[in-house]
């Protein structure tokens, strides 16, 4: 499995997988070694939820059922509760040229956030 990587400004780290079915395989894995403190997993995943049912996950139990990896070594290895919530997202559609001057963020002449 291959997935990129990078952090944001603070100290979350950004992970992209490149489809869908990595995605979930990437979901098992952080949940394997990152399970929720509680049992509510809803609000542990913020965002795009479908990816659960990808990755074959409805409840807490589907996630302490989760084996471990391959690759691991010692398999009792957990961090409970070390993350405080996974966000799941899709890349947008990027930049786009916006020409209505009422929907810019941004004032053209100073170039400082419009209202300041």
């Amino acid at each position: 499995m291959q997935v990129a990587y990078t952090f944001d400004a603070g100290p979350n780290a950004v992970l992209i997988a490149r489809d869908r079915k990595t995605a979930a395989l990437l979901l098992q894995k952080l949940l394997y070694y990152f399970p929720p403190q509680d049992k509510d997993l809803s609000s542990y995943l913020v965002g795009d939820k479908s990816i659960l049912t990808d990755a074959g996950l409805h409840s807490i139990e589907d996630v302490e059922a989760l084996p471990a990896p391959p690759e691991i070594k010692i398999h009792d290895q957990k961090f409970k509760g070390d993350v405080s919530y996974f966000i799941c997202s899709r890349l947008g559609a990027g930049p786009k040229v916006v020409t209505d001057e009422s929907q810019v963020l941004l004032n053209s002449i100073t170039g400082l956030p419009n209202g300041v």
